[in-house]
């Protein structure tokens, strides 16, 4: 403090004349705050927390592979309503083919029916006696008298 520096604010001029010099000691002393200490310690469980999370939450690569497996199984349950949606479309198409089947069978049917009775009725005019036509009988001219004309006269 020898040393008189005039531009420092914080510097106390000398004394001048006779004047009777006293040092003073100057002790701050803070009060204490709790404040500061509770922030120290929820920055500190913070701190704790954060770590933990990091430590403990699953890599980046098993969210990737669980994506992966969601994207899969969405995938199969896609296929499966589609093989379901074809398996009942194959079957109306088997009903359909199945009633134009059957409707091929009685027309089939249908047409045998009628040959069969063609071929009944030809074998039973095969087996009847054939019926023959006489030739009619020339009727001789009535004798040259008058000629009598009666509704029963076969005419010439």
């Amino acid at each position: 403090m020898d040393d008189f520096k005039p531009n420092d604010p914080n510097a106390i001029p000398p004394l001048t004349g006779a004047e009777r010099r006293v040092e003073e000691t100057v002790i701050i002393k803070r009060e204490s705050s709790s404040a500061a200490w509770w922030a120290v310690g929820v920055l500190a469980v913070l701190a704790v927390v954060a770590l933990l999370w990091f430590l403990t939450r699953p890599p980046e690569q098993a969210a990737d592979a669980d994506l992966r497996v969601a994207q899969a199984e969405a995938a199969a349950e896609n296929a499966r309503r589609t093989a379901e949606a074809a398996m009942l479309q194959n079957q109306m198409s088997g009903v359909r083919d199945s009633v134009a089947l059957a409707q091929a069978q009685t027309a089939t049917a249908r047409a045998e029916a009628i040959r069969a009775t063609a071929e009944a009725r030809a074998a039973e005019a095969r087996a009847t006696e054939p019926v023959i036509p006489e030739r009619p009988t020339a009727v001789p001219p009535p004798p040259s008298d008058a000629a009598v004309v009666t509704t029963t006269t076969p005419q010439p």
